[in-house]
């Protein structure tokens, strides 16, 4: 049995069981997300598309009403029961992504990927705000970071499973097997986890929680400069990594002729320098940011910026092994800040807005990022397409889409400046 409410947020063993749940569900909602990347290029073929369809299907259909519909669920989350909104939203996405593996057309496809960002929009903003109560703010950082590190973890194994079920059985099976899974998870969420005490772990005199409207929400949020820097810096980092992240596997399937069990394969291996990454910042977090508060935002603005040269190499190297190193290093320095720059968040919202400050962020970057990302990668491969091939306009695509990353770096920077005046818990 579960802790009663009281005391549960002060029982180590019940809030490491709370992460690991959250990590859980962090797991599938990256892997369902992710899974449709490595079956572009038999998708494509199966179903007749181009570039810039498959783009939007793994861009845009997911982003938008990802990111749209984060804000109203995230303002539910601030309001009513985050283990019920999650339990509700990792059935949905669950269904939804086996559900693709059925379609037998564009539109259809276009339908379900749709309904997998419905029900992955109430997942990060309802789990980030439960770590707020669950977890004292010098824990913040490892803690997010473990659901990130999880949520790496689901890409690495999620693609390694789907490249291998897909070679063997096609890729509407890879659909349907790393679906539905996550119904299970759901169901164990809302049997074993409770609602904490919103503000419960406060101590400083700003903390509230009570509900305010949308519009005091945004006003108080946007009227401080740290937050709309992160708003900046995370959707175009989110725009640069979800395009890689998105066009890799076709990547090495059409420059380097590999396999989807191969590329499954490399590319999962190579993502675990992400999860080793997310990891070894967020341990090393909590001493920086104990020196110095800034670090939360120093660290991912270094980490951004020192992951530019190993993605170019990413697409530059001849060699398909030299690729996936290289892919390996970019990954792991990329991912070094994740854990401190997402919780910076929460250093400037109240526990009465914490779901909405990761909500808006989420749209942001869902749309900027997750959306526009692989869409304008697929849009400028296909314009580039006539003059230097399929494989080649890619490269070239990827290559432009990966500099972005240093104007986001700068603006983790810009945060940082104001973050000692503007912090508020």
């Amino acid at each position: 049995a579960t802790p009663d409410i009281e005391t549960a947020t002060n029982n180590r063993a019940y809030t490491g069981y709370v992460l690991a749940i959250l990590g859980l569900i962090s797991f599938f909602n990256y892997a369902d997300r992710m899974v449709l990347s490595i079956l572009l290029q038999p998708i494509k073929t199966d179903l007749g598309l181009s570039d810039t369809q498959l783009g939007l299907l793994s861009g845009l259909a997911f982003a938008l009403f990802y990111g749209s519909l984060g804000i109203p669920l995230a303002r539910l989350a601030d309001r009513k029961s985050r283990v019920v909104l999650l339990t509700g939203a990792i059935t949905v996405w669950s269904l939804m992504t086996a559900l693709c593996g059925l379609v037998q057309n564009f539109v259809q496809l276009l339908l379900a990927r749709i309904g997998v960002g419905v029900g992955e929009a109430g997942c990060v903003p309802a789990s980030h705000s439960m770590v707020g109560d669950y977890f004292p703010k010098e824990r913040r950082a490892f803690a997010i970071g473990i659901l990130q590190a999880s949520g790496s973890l689901g890409v690495i194994l999620g693609l390694m499973a789907a490249g291998a079920i897909a070679d063997q059985w096609g890729w509407r099976w890879a659909f349907v097997l790393v679906g539905l899974p996550g119904i299970a998870v759901g169901l164990v969420t809302y049997l074993t986890v409770r609602e904490p005490t919103r503000g419960g772990l406060e101590t400083t005199v700003t903390a509230s929680t009570t509900p305010i409207n949308w519009r005091q929400a945004v006003t108080t949020l946007f009227s401080r400069s740290t937050y709309v820097h992160l708003v900046i810096a995370l959707s175009l980092g989110t725009f640069t990594l979800y395009g890689i992240m998105q066009w890799v596997p076709t990547f090495l399937v059409r420059s380097h002729g590999l396999s989807l069990t191969e590329v499954g394969t490399l590319v999962g291996m190579a993502g675990i320098g992400g999860l080793i990454g997310v990891i070894a910042g967020s341990l090393l977090a909590p001493t920086l940011i104990a020196r110095d508060a800034r670090w939360e935002l120093w660290l991912p603005a270094l980490a951004f910026a020192a992951s530019v040269p190993f993605y170019v190499m990413v697409f530059i190297l001849a060699s398909p092994v030299s690729a996936i190193w290289a892919l390996f290093a970019a990954g792991f320095v990329a991912a070094f800040g994740t854990g401190p720059g997402l919780a910076s968040i929460q250093a400037v919202s109240e526990p009465n807005l914490r779901a909405t400050a990761v909500a808006i962020v989420m749209f942001s970057s869902a749309l900027f990022g997750q959306g526009a990302g692989p869409f304008l990668v697929g849009l400028l491969s296909d314009g580039l397409m006539p003059t230097y091939g399929e494989g080649l306009a890619l490269r070239i695509a990827l290559i432009c889409s990966t500099l972005l990353i240093f104007w986001a770096a700068l603006h983790f920077v810009l945060a940082a400046r104001t973050l000692r005046r503007e912090r508020v818990n």
